[in-house]
């Protein structure tokens, strides 16, 4: 796709362009946290003490108990590949902070993430399918540190319980209270305008490319604009105030300026990361920041995963925003026959009979690719059945079988194939 081709900078100055859209990571640069347009509201290892005011005692010790029944809920993915390269990418943005955020992974196919008064971050998979590279994912999760930081979390849920108990919002959404509230409520537009600035800096500082910030926005307009169902007004990190094209733009300018800071303290950050083989200070229990590799790291999660993640996105039954999420998969280099496989998948849920032949068209492509996947034989098979052709569907299900020989739908196919038709 053309929209992948943009510029790539390095915060130092290196300029790297890659067709797949990967920015790649910059040397760290703590510098940047002394230059940060607003200061930290909240600090390191906070806990409200006797000495807090009451309402927000209450919400940590709510929030608190929303979090044990978080840890039991099935939405919670249970996926240490997914997990420990998210955490990772939390702890990195949030510094000094790292200890303060629990970091849940949610099983939900939308895109987006929220933070909690108290450091609970959720991140949705959903949100990984859409980007491109590590340095967007490092974008909008320091976006959410900002948040946190800034304190809007905590003013938000201050002003929502002048009106509604935390638990009216369990009992409406059947979910752990605070999973539901940070996915409905929405900051305004100066606290959206300060996460986006301050979220910059911290991702930049930790060596990440701060120009992925923009480019978020950008991914997300593309495959709005491809999408046959058009998101209603989402949750917070897809506000519609600031626009996208708005965030977009202010956010290229605020790189500019994280440039030039860092060019001004370049020699302050190479004494700085000399001081230990990973550049973080001496007695820093931080996770090391990732090393530069020819291979964006989001890409092998993605790969490894791709599976569990694409389910749930087929689930949606949106053939255009799957089918341009697939085009941004096969320019960064998922495997074709994937790729192939899941834009049958993709076709073959419109329901549309010109679609129906374009998805046989897609799992023949993906038959032909090597390795591919067993549920293509599955499909190819349903859909023959469908078009009459009774001896290839048989073909087609006994490959199936016999590579998945424990398949669900096996009494099915087995009726099928004992002349059930």
């Amino acid at each position: 796709m053309s929209g992948f081709l943009f510029r790539c900078r390095y915060l130092l100055g290196l300029f790297v362009c890659l067709a797949t859209g990967y920015l790649h990571a910059s040397p760290p640069n703590p510098q940047l946290l002394q230059e940060l347009p607003a200061p930290p509201l909240i600090e390191p290892g906070y806990a409200p003490g006797p000495e807090a005011e009451k309402d927000v005692r209450g919400l940590w010790m709510e929030m608190a108990e929303a979090e044990k029944s978080l840890r039991r809920s099935p939405l919670v993915l249970d996926d240490p590949v997914i997990n420990d390269y998210v955490k990772k990418i939390a702890c990195q943005v949030s510094h000094s902070y790292c200890n303060d955020l629990r970091v849940y992974v949610v099983r939900s196919p939308a895109f987006n993430a929220s933070i909690a008064p108290n450091g609970l971050m959720l991140v949705n998979t959903g949100l990984l399918v859409r980007m491109t590279s590590t340095d967007h994912v490092a974008a909008v999760l320091g976006h959410e540190f900002a948040h946190y930081t800034q304190t809007h979390s905590l003013q938000l849920l201050r002003n929502a319980k002048r009106n509604f108990a935390i638990g009216t919002f369990v009992s409406l959404f059947g979910v752990p209270g605070i999973l539901a509230v940070t996915g409905v409520l929405s900051f305004n537009r100066q606290q959206e305008s300060e996460a986006d600035e301050l979220g910059a800096y911290y991702m930049a500082a930790a060596g990440y490319a701060p120009e992925a910030a923009s480019r978020v926005w950008q991914l997300l307009e593309e495959e709005e604009a491809e999408a046959l169902v058009k998101r209603p007004k989402g949750p917070q990190f897809l506000s519609t105030h600031p626009k996208p094209d708005d965030r977009a733009r202010r956010l290229e300018a605020v790189a500019d300026r994280i440039a030039g800071v860092g060019h001004a303290t370049a020699e302050a950050v190479a004494a700085e990361t000399s001081t230990t083989e990973h550049g973080t200070p001496p007695g820093d229990t931080r996770a090391p920041l990732r090393e530069q590799s020819d291979t964006d790291p989001l890409l092998t999660v993605l790969q490894d995963r791709y599976e569990l993640l694409m389910d749930e996105q087929v689930q949606q039954r949106d053939p255009g925003r799957l089918l341009a999420l697939l085009a941004r998969h096969e320019a960064m280099g998922i495997r074709p026959t994937d790729v192939a496989f899941y834009r049958g998948e993709a076709l073959r849920v419109s329901g549309e009979p010109e679609d129906v032949t374009a998805a046989m068209d897609a799992y023949r492509q993906a038959l032909a690719t090597e390795h591919p996947n067993p549920r293509v034989f599955r499909e190819l098979g349903y859909l023959e059945y469908k078009h009459g052709d009774r001896q290839v569907a048989e073909d087609y299900f006994r490959s199936f079988l016999a590579l998945e020989p424990d398949a669900s739908d096996k009494e099915m196919i087995e009726f099928y194939l004992g002349g059930g038709w």
